[in-house]
């Protein structure tokens, strides 16, 4: 029951964020991200397809947050050297 409550806060968040998206939208992108970081290899791609098959025709890009990736491009590039190509 928590792992539903979970996926219900997050839509609900989204769609308080972004009143445009349809239910759909919100549940689909809800239950996408909520899970993702928790499942691995074949099994991902398993669980995307589900969520293709579940909500046909809906693809909800992610929400970017550009002032942080921004951050870790800048620290990554001053402490560690890291060269940033974004091509």
């Amino acid at each position: 029951m928590r792992a539903i409550k979970s996926v219900l806060v997050v839509a609900g968040s989204f769609k308080r964020a972004d009143p445009t998206l349809s239910e759909q939208a919100v549940l689909m992108r809800s239950l996408r991200d909520t899970n993702v970081a928790k499942i691995e290899g074949d099994d991902l791609k398993i669980f995307m397809g589900l969520l293709a098959d579940l909500f046909p025709g809906i693809d909800v890009p992610r929400a970017r947050d550009y002032e942080m990736e921004d951050t870790l491009i800048k620290v990554m590039e001053e402490d560690y050297g890291y060269t940033h190509d974004p091509s």
